[in-house]
Order: structure tokens, then sequence, then C-alpha cells
């Protein structure tokens, strides 16, 4: 799997996100004007963004992000397409416990 294959919707606040399972993780990547993503603002399309926001969660839905990516926050702001196929490939490579 990778950024291309994520689908989004738009959010009721603006914005679009996706939230997909992958190997028993749920992987959150959103774009809005309240988000930490570039551009800051509610566009008209996804191809819109260059940089979105991420967080992960476990099978029972408790934060994961930092099992994946090196942040002090349950949700790492401004993240490339490029930045999101490595945390996929990470997340699919995660032997769960």
């Amino acid at each position: 799997m990778e950024f291309k294959d994520l689908k989004f919707t738009e959010n009721a606040l603006g914005g679009f996100g996706s939230s997909t399972e992958i190997n028993g993780y749920i992987l959150s990547v959103q774009c809005g004007v309240f988000l930490y993503c570039t551009p800051r603002g509610d566009l008209s399309s996804v191809e819109d963004y260059s940089a979105f926001e991420v967080g992960i969660f476990d099978s029972k839905r408790n934060w994961a992000t930092k099992e994946f990516i090196e942040v002090d926050d349950d949700v790492a702001g401004w993240q490339s397409r490029d930045d999101i196929n490595k945390i996929i490939k990470k997340i699919e490579n995660k032997t769960i416990k």
C-alpha cells in the first residue's frame, strides 16, 4: 500500500481525511484549516496539499503514533507523501504482539 491508495473523504469541518486499517493499526491522514498540513486551509482537493497530519492508533484505539514516528505528540504534522509511504511500510512490517 502507498499514499496513492488511501481513500479520502471530506471532513465535517472542512478539509479531507483518510482512516485506513493496516496490519491491525489505524492510520489517520488529515488535511484542512485546523490541521498540521501544508497549506493550512480548506482546499478543493487532496491533491492541492503537499503535507499532512498523521496519527496512528492500535487495535484498541490507543495512540500508537510514537511507535512509528519520532514525535513528542500523538500526531505528526507536515508529513509528505514520501514520509507517509515510509510510515505505511513501517506499519506493514510491524510484528503484532
